[in-house]
């Protein structure tokens, strides 16, 4: 028997909440947005709107390679904006994790070391959001230098980390694993030795500003024209 529901359809309603359930009521969240949900959801958010700020950013047509995806819901998220996303993480556990709620035939995931990750075609965009910081600065500048290879003459980088300034009220998690953090300035000249301009943006909750970035708990840098003008060459 079909609960009462108040809808201006009442029958049409209930066939799509029928559909949701048949189609999604087996996806489990990952751990990790399943802890975001239970005890710190607005981090959740805060965590999709990093990723709303570079999906606004994509084409449709846009092939998008995503350094670090973790358990894969920002990947999943830009692949509803570009043409299509591969997602590569060194954690097993996370591709798999990945995999299971996905449901977009245009987003892929794989278990891959980017550093010996080999690109078959070059990239419209390439993402790094909670990367860097991961790695000393020797090994975060050789990472943006082999974005700069893979990806497309005209395509372009985002980068998005923590500010160095926001260490002590990181979460346990975070200070357990950033390695090193940025100052804006350090950050955008670090990239530019492999790009041609770089965009500066700066970060306060759910808000991408250009305000003063010694303030900002988060950067966004996005990066332009891969090798002009640079410096390792």
């Amino acid at each position: 028997m079909t609960k009462k529901t108040y809808a201006r359809d009442e029958k049409y309603f209930n066939e799509l909440i029928g559909e949701l359930y048949q189609n999604y009521s087996e996806i489990a969240l990952p751990p990790e947005y399943a802890y975001f949900i239970q005890e710190n959801s607005l981090q959740m958010l805060i965590r999709l709107a990093r990723y709303k700020f570079v999906a606004r950013q994509l084409k449709r047509t846009d092939r998008v390679l995503e350094v670090g995806c973790g358990s894969g819901l920002g990947a999943i998220f830009l692949g509803q904006h570009c043409h299509s996303v591969d997602g590569i993480d060194v954690n097993e556990q996370e591709i798999k994790e990945a995999g299971a709620i996905n449901r977009r035939e245009n987003v892929r995931f794989s278990v891959a070391d980017y550093f010996t990750y080999k690109v078959s075609q070059k990239y419209d965009v390439i993402v790094l959001l909670d990367v860097i910081e991961h790695m000393d600065e020797t090994l975060g500048e050789k990472l943006i230098d082999k974005t700069a290879d893979d990806l497309k003459e005209n395509g372009w980088l985002a980068v998005g980390t923590p500010s160095c300034y926001s260490y002590e009220y990181q979460s346990q998690f975070s200070k357990a694993a950033h390695v090193k953090l940025y100052d804006q300035a350090e950050l955008v000249e670090l990239i530019e030795k492999h790009y041609g301009r770089c965009l500066a943006f700066s970060m306060n909750d759910e808000m991408v500003h250009t305000g003063f970035s010694k303030l900002a708990w988060y950067y966004f840098v996005l990066a332009f024209g891969p090798r002009l003008g640079s410096k390792s060459e």
